[in-house]
């Protein structure tokens, strides 16, 4: 949790004196971040934590930040140790933690966003239903929301896999899932079978043969040296995995007034510059899967597949009676109401509706 540095507050309040000002007290929070082989840990949020804020606050507000893989965590478990206060501040993955809550799971449902310029508009108008989860859920508050890049199929495939498919193409085939809306999406909308794997075991499950295809994020699959086992790389954008940082409360409250603002405006810019990144990182994990140019190393050589007109109108239908619907029944189901808030924000913003 949140601590006092020692003789620091004693020090400033002398000066504080003597000078006739109030000090503000110096903060050393403890923060979690993802995962720390990935580009949004090694060059944002550490450097947020270890970096940005500390000079924003002439060395009052500093961190003791790790990432997830650091500590021997996984994304489950990164709320449950917010809310017990073993952390100050946490970055997680709704993805992780929609067990805790098939609201939450609503933000990112497969399938249901085209662009990344879409997905922030989601994630904006329906933060207040997700502040809400995390206020009742987590005893939490939302200071930013981001994204990872797209989702896309990487796949290990003959040669001869024609260039441009339709669904049938991938019936009965095995896909590496991570998810209850990707396991429908896999299964209702692919007709495919959901093979829940870790992302570190898919690169040796695609190799010898017990994946067909691994669905995760374009820079992410670059980074994990999918390309080492796989043939092909579909071009649809299944979706962006949603991302968080947020406060305990009761560290929260504790804080000034001024120091809650300067928290505020320095995470605004970071999350800003995050989404800035994220575009970037889109390119350049496509571009590094396929035959470059690559800023991160050698190009993956990947052949790039895309799907027909009639593939895609057929996934979009097929997302809303599949993957929305079968979210909102379980939605329903443990938390009553939660399809109309979906339907009022994202289900307007998109042209969807999820009916149970």
């Amino acid at each position: 949790m949140m601590t006092l540095k020692k003789g620091a507050l004693g020090l400033a309040m002398a000066a504080g004196i003597a000078g006739g000002a109030v000090a503000q007290e110096s903060h050393d929070f403890a923060v979690v971040g993802t995962w720390g082989q990935l580009a949004h840990w090694m060059d944002r949020e550490s450097v947020f934590w270890n970096e940005t804020l500390p000079a924003a606050s002439d060395g009052r507000l500093t961190a003791t930040a790790r990432p997830l893989t650091e500590l021997g965590m996984d994304g489950t478990t990164v709320m449950r140790e917010l809310r017990s206060g073993a952390f100050d501040f946490a970055h997680g993955v709704f993805l992780y933690v929609a067990a805790d809550s098939p609201v939450i799971e609503g933000a990112d449902l497969v399938g249901v966003t085209p662009d990344l310029a879409t997905f922030r508009q989601v994630m904006d108008v329906y933060r207040p239903v997700l502040e809400g989860e995390f206020q009742r859920l987590f005893n939490s508050h939302i200071l930013m929301l981001y994204a990872w890049p797209q989702t896309h199929l990487i796949c290990n495939f003959p040669e001869d896999t024609p260039s441009e498919v339709d669904l049938s193409f991938f019936e009965d085939r095995h896909v590496r899932s991570f998810g209850a809306s990707a396991d429908e999406f896999i299964t209702n909308s692919l007709g495919a079978v959901p093979v829940a794997v870790a992302f570190g075991e898919v690169l040796p499950s695609l190799e010898r043969g017990a994946l067909d295809c691994g669905a995760t994020g374009v820079l992410s699959a670059y980074s994990g040296s999918w390309q080492q086992g796989t043939t092909h790389d579909l071009q649809v954008a299944l979706g962006y995995t949603a991302s968080f940082l947020a406060v305990n409360n009761d560290t929260w409250n504790a804080l000034s007034d001024e120091d809650r603002a300067l928290i505020e405006e320095q995470v605004a810019l970071l999350e800003d510059q995050t989404w800035e990144a994220t575009a970037r990182e889109d390119a350049e994990g496509i571009a590094c899967l396929s035959d470059g140019p690559c800023p991160r190393g050698e190009p993956g050589g990947l052949q790039q597949m895309t799907m027909t007109d009639a593939g895609r109108e057929a996934l979009r239908d097929s997302v809303e009676t599949g993957v929305i619907g079968a979210w909102a029944t379980r939605c329903e189901a443990r938390s009553p109401g939660c399809a109309e808030a979906w339907n009022e924000t994202i289900g307007a913003l998109l042209g969807f509706e999820a009916r149970p």
